[in-house]
């Protein structure tokens, strides 16, 4: 997802890239002339200054984020994409916590939600419940892996289903169409 902001908006981000390196840059030398002579300190504030003034005059395309925001997102997702089963699953039942997180982040219970209901007769096993998730969202099934996929989608299934039950001889849910 940042991938896909960072090229979508990438004339605002550099514009913003821009800024920040200038404005950082005033800032050096801010404090470099406090350590400077008094002749050497005028010349230092003033091209801070038009540094800062060089900065103020970069137009930005407008984004729907700040880039503090995209480089807290390329974080989580390079910490969540590199974590073991057990820490990403750790990662994103904290993060399920924050609503702004959960929309883009699409985990299990989503599609879950979006499953239809049938006769109380019909039964599906947690194989196929599995195996639909993947074909329905595979990036997101990769990311989780498949202890920590199972565990997040299981546990979402028993909360809109209700428990598994062992029906002929495979565990599964009552009342459920996976025609999604």
């Amino acid at each position: 997802m940042a991938a896909g902001l960072r090229w979508y908006y990438a004339p605002a981000i550099e514009a913003g890239e821009r800024r920040a390196e200038l404005e950082r840059r005033a800032g050096t030398i801010e404090t470099n002339a406090l350590l400077a002579e008094a002749q050497a300190r005028a010349l230092l504030h003033q091209e801070a200054a038009s540094l800062r003034h060089a900065a103020a005059a970069v137009t930005t395309p407008p984004a729907p984020f700040t880039l503090k925001t995209l480089q807290s997102l390329d974080t989580v997702a390079s910490e969540i994409l590199s974590a073991p089963d057990g820490r990403a699953t750790h990662l994103l039942s904290l993060a399920s916590q924050f609503d702004a997180f959960r929309a883009p982040l699409r985990d299990p219970a989503e599609w879950v939600k979006r499953l239809g209901s049938v006769p109380h007769s019909v039964h599906v096993r947690t194989s196929a419940v599995w195996e639909a998730f993947c074909a329905a969202e595979p990036v997101l099934a990769r990311s989780l892996g498949t202890t920590g996929g199972k565990r997040a989608l299981f546990a979402a299934m028993d909360g809109r289903f209700g428990a598994r039950r062992k029906l002929a001889g495979y565990e599964g849910w009552r009342g459920v169409a996976l025609n999604d």
